[in-house]
């Protein structure tokens, strides 16, 4: 971040009590000061384990003096480690430095321009941002704080200063959980007067943030980006002091601007969808000379697209004469490509002469991860364009699974979805030529069943032998009838005569606990950590993976992995599984080691030895500092 401090701070890294080349949290080797302001020195650092650069906020000591203020500022930052988003800056943990006592967050490393300083440096020239570059940078934000607010939290104190523009052209909000906690503690005060006058009045006057107070701080970006000034300047309204905004221009501000936060918008996506009909309506803006930077647009407002023109009716031609070679009305013929084709009002099938390649580089233009999937009630990803495609075509990701486009937040299902559309076909056509081949399979070993028919009656004498058997098996408790079945199953296993293989899924992280209560907490099994305590610890810096981004394992990678271990769990059926799917939800660290696991079903011995097994598999480590996924097997 190397402009990510206010242009008024003092002396960079005066107070940070951390040279260069001091070592904190283990890992991470103090290069540079960046910068300081009201809440402490900004240092550059890099990651020794992995090399990437990371940022180091070192707070002000007498910001967070004392334990309480510890607490507050532990429980933002894991809320905001919690969120990720593309145009979020991740934030990776906090810690200390023994030897200074200093107090720092670690976040991702972010090179490229604060708003502040763009802002500052038009009013300087006389020429403020355009509208559409207005609005393609509250657009970023706007996508940010929804995706703060699914968490049940807001930024709290959104200002110029804490939103970026990155090299590559993304922009980011930043401070997420650091400044929320730091106007807890100390009040809006220790922001800076400049700083607070972008708060919500209600934020000034104590009460906790929601995002009402975000859409405030909406406003008074857009106020600063269209006339140059600050809050505490004498008020001017936009459509005055620039020459693209119009009074209805002003009425989106005022209405974000309002004192009365049930008068404002009620989410900082309804300010985006205001803005957008305004924007559409100015001059298109230039990137690199409107923003100083080439800003990554999400929405392209260059045109508006053109209406599609009405075409006369045309008579229907007259019905052809059926061709000799076509099927007749009661003929037997093969359900092939060529016969779908020959029915009236039939649709085509996808034939091999799709061009998939073509639509694969379609929709890997532009690629990011920005697909959400829905199946099972769970959320799983975010995936890019080319991995969805992979899981389509695996079956791991089908037609009916919902999907959501983080960027443009449209929900649909995935075989709706014109980019996966033909993916989806082409999964279903290979779907159905295999069931068809176990089909005849099945069809084979009947047939060659039938021929034992006569040699099955003449045993039929050993039936009476059988009979009684059968009373014994009948009459034995259920939970001997458990452990007789997955002892079969399991010594089916070893003997190779049946395959085990699970599903997999990327879990939400558990809400935080508010109080002990009396609820029967699920078993972590052999005295180890559970996925739900082990998902509530309070994130580490000392085994946060600072590597610049947020990317987890995919639902494959965990499905991959824990089939191949599939055969460390299979001992425990013998202890009673009840039979069923058994899902295991795991909380999974970085470096890949199973921090916790809780098993939903089964007898508690079953639930103690599969945990205790699944917290020896490691997994291929990742840059997010953890996250939980679940895997479902058959105990059948």
């Amino acid at each position: 971040m190397t402009s990510s401090v206010p242009s008024t701070a003092s002396a960079p890294g005066a107070s940070s009590g951390l040279s260069p080349g001091t070592v904190v949290g283990g890992r991470f080797e103090i290069e540079r000061a960046v910068g300081e302001s009201a809440l402490g020195a900004l240092l550059a650092a890099k990651d020794q384990k992995t090399g990437r650069p990371i940022a180091v906020r070192v707070l002000s000591p007498g910001l967070i003096a004392t334990p309480e203020a510890v607490a507050a500022l532990r429980g933002e930052v894991k809320t905001a480690a919690a969120v990720q988003h593309r145009s979020i800056v991740a934030t990776y943990g906090m810690g200390s430095d023994k030897a200074s006592g200093a107090r720092f967050v670690a976040t991702e490393w972010l090179g490229g321009t604060a708003l502040s300083d763009v802002i500052a440096k038009r009013k300087q020239t006389g020429q403020p941002l355009s509208l559409r570059g207005a609005y393609n940078v509250v657009t970023h934000v706007c996508r940010a704080l929804e995706a703060v607010r699914a968490k049940g939290s807001a930024h709290g104190a959104l200002r110029p200063s804490t939103v970026f523009v990155s090299e590559a052209g993304r922009v980011k909000v930043g401070g997420l959980g650091i400044d929320r906690a730091v106007v807890a503690i100390a009040g809006p005060a220790a922001l800076g007067a400049g700083e607070q006058a972008f708060l919500a009045p209600e934020i000034k006057a104590g009460q906790p943030p929601d995002s009402s107070a975000d859409v405030f701080g909406l406003g008074g970006l857009l106020y600063a980006m269209l006339t140059g000034r600050s809050p505490l300047d004498d008020f001017i309204a936009p459509s005055q002091a620039h020459p693209e905004a119009t009074p209805a221009v002003d009425d989106v501000l005022m209405r974000c601007l309002s004192a009365d936060p049930s008068a404002r918008f009620a989410s900082p996506a309804e300010v985006q969808e205001a803005l957008a009909a305004l924007a559409l309506e100015a001059p298109p803006a230039s990137g690199a000379d409107d923003m100083g930077l080439e800003i990554d647009v999400d929405l392209e407002l260059a045109s508006e697209p053109a209406p599609a023109p009405v075409a006369a009716p045309v008579a229907a031609p007259p019905a052809a004469a059926p061709s000799p070679d076509a099927p007749r009305v009661g003929q037997r013929v093969a359900a092939d490509q060529s016969f779908r084709a020959a029915i009236p009002g039939e649709a085509p099938a996808m034939s091999a002469e799709v061009d998939l390649s073509s639509l694969l580089s379609k929709i890997t233009e532009n690629d990011a991860p920005r697909w959400m999937v829905v199946k099972d009630n769970l959320d799983h990803g975010p995936f890019s364009g080319r991995e969805l495609v992979n899981l389509i075509l695996k079956g791991e990701v089908l037609g009916e699974h919902g999907l959501l486009n983080m960027d443009s937040g449209e929900r649909r299902k995935v075989g709706e979805a014109p980019e996966f559309q033909e993916f989806v076909e082409q999964w279903k056509l290979k779907k159905a030529e295999a069931d068809h081949q176990v089909a005849l399979e099945r069809s084979a070993k009947v047939e060659k069943a039938s021929t034992l028919t006569k040699v099955l009656i003449l045993a039929g004498v050993i039936g009476a032998v059988g009979i009684a058997v059968g009373i014994f098996l009948v009459t034995r408790p259920d939970v001997q009838e458990e452990s007789r079945s997955d002892s079969d199953l399991a010594d089916l296993y070893a003997r190779g005569e049946v395959e085990i293989t699970g599903t997999a899924g990327i879990l939400p992280d558990p809400p935080r606990r508010t109080g002990g209560g009396g609820q029967r907490r699920p078993r972590g099994g052999r005295g180890g950590m559970s996925y739900e305590d082990a998902m509530n610890q309070v994130v580490d810096l000392g085994s946060a993976n600072a590597t610049g981004s947020q990317r987890r394992l995919t639902p494959g990678d965990v499905a991959g992995v824990m089939n191949r271990n599939i055969n460390r769990l299979v001992p425990c059926l013998s202890q009673g599984s009840g039979g069923g799917q058994v899902r295991i939800d795991m909380a999974i660290a970085g470096s890949g080691q199973v921090l916790g696991a809780t098993v939903r079903n089964g007898t508690p011995g079953f639930q103690r030895c599969i945990a205790g097994r699944v917290r020896q598999i490691r997994f291929p480590s990742f840059p997010a500092a953890r996250m939980g996924a679940s895997y479902t097997f058959s105990a059948n």
